[in-house]
């Protein structure tokens, strides 16, 4: 029987387009796209893909993304088990608001405009409040989000002075003090709050001023490959293993991430994290596991469907298909290899037999 993460649920938010076309991360949509179909996959993640919402393109504005978190919420609430884990992904970018005392960081949502940044941005003690709201058993937020002046990392580019001092997300979780001091308006709430409490955990791609590359192929971001790598078994868990742990998540990209970036880049990226206690955060290969010398799967491979049989009745002759069988009754045919053309069957008239009068 397939095994299910059954509370498991997950908001997984894109900004890949931008009302400013200058600004559209179009590389980030492949990012969010592989973790839902790692994450609802019943051989992989096995979250039941009505508990996990993608928002993304035009939908990921400002009020989009508060509605993803209420529906997160709702989900959450209606959960009795007391057994929830929430999974929140963001990609995109983020800002820097200099002319506050202190700065104060923003997400940068599809409809923000370069005449109304703070107006139309969305706060990061804002989103926090929303996430920290929520109270799941075990909370995972997850930020892959920067700004740099290549064109192959995530990037703001020709957005005049409006952002010029743009800024990456993972300042506010370097550490708990250059956090408060450069983000967080008196009485705020930074991010790193949520990392409080027993089953909390933050993953940042990179720290404080480090960019957040792209993969040199271009298939999606460094970080969000290796996290993928992480939930489908290259963690390399105690052997027995049947669920990720966020700590296997945690190690497999800080180890990866740094050494490939380096080698493609020849340029730093440390992905940073603050935990609370350790908990599962998703199934490992649909709750199977990997066995002892079993090498992982390629992460970004779907895995062919099980084996199902196909009864096809022809007439007087029966066949039955399958990836693991095939065999045919009497009168049946089975026809192999590539075949072209019309195939035609009909049910061939009995013999006559003269009556005896």
């Amino acid at each position: 029987m397939t095994k299910k993460f059954t509370n498991g649920y997950a908001l997984l938010i894109s900004v890949d387009e931008n009302s400013v076309p200058n600004w559209a991360l179009p590389d980030v949509l492949k990012d969010v796209n592989a973790l839902r179909d790692v994450l609802i996959h019943p051989q992989r993640c096995g979250y039941d893909p009505k508990k996990v919402r993608v928002i993304a393109g035009a939908k990921a504005t400002r009020q989009g993304i508060f509605d993803g978190l209420a529906w997160l919420a709702n989900n959450l609430a209606a959960d009795t088990s007391g057994n929830a884990t929430a999974l929140v992904y963001y990609t995109g970018h983020g800002w820097r608001d200099p002319n506050r005392n202190p700065p104060e960081f923003y997400f940068i949502p599809y409809d923000v405009k370069p005449t109304s940044v703070a107006a139309r941005a969305l706060a990061a003690r804002d989103f926090a409040a929303e996430v920290a709201a929520l109270q799941p058993k075990r909370l995972f937020v997850v930020l892959d989000c920067c700004h740099a002046a290549g064109a192959d990392v995530k990037d703001l580019t020709a957005i005049g002075n409006a952002i010029s001092s743009a800024m990456p997300v993972q300042v506010v979780l370097a550490n708990e003090a250059e956090a408060t001091a450069d983000i967080t308006p008196t009485g705020g709430k930074d991010l790193s709050e949520l990392a409080l409490g027993a089953g909390r955990a933050i993953l940042s791609s990179s720290q404080a001023a480090e960019k957040s590359w792209l993969r040199k192929d271009g298939s999606m971001s460094v970080f969000t490959y290796y996290l993928i790598e992480a939930l489908t078994g290259h963690a390399q868990p105690a052997g027995g293993a049947n669920e990720v742990l966020v700590s296997d998540v945690m190690s497999h990209v800080y180890r990866n991430v740094p050494k490939l970036v380096q080698a493609e880049r020849n340029q730093p990226q440390h992905p940073d994290y603050q935990v609370s206690g350790n908990f599962p955060v998703a199934l490992l290969l649909g709750g199977k596991g990997l066995a002892a010398g079993q090498a992982a799967p390629d992460p970004l491979q779907s895995p062919k469907p099980s084996a199902r049989a196909i009864k096809i009745t022809v007439g007087d002759g029966v066949a039955i298909v399958g990836d693991n069988n095939l065999a045919a009754g009497a009168g049946g045919v089975v026809v192999g290899g590539s075949v072209g053309g019309s195939i035609t069957t009909a049910v061939q008239p009995k013999p006559h037999k003269p009556r005896l009068r």
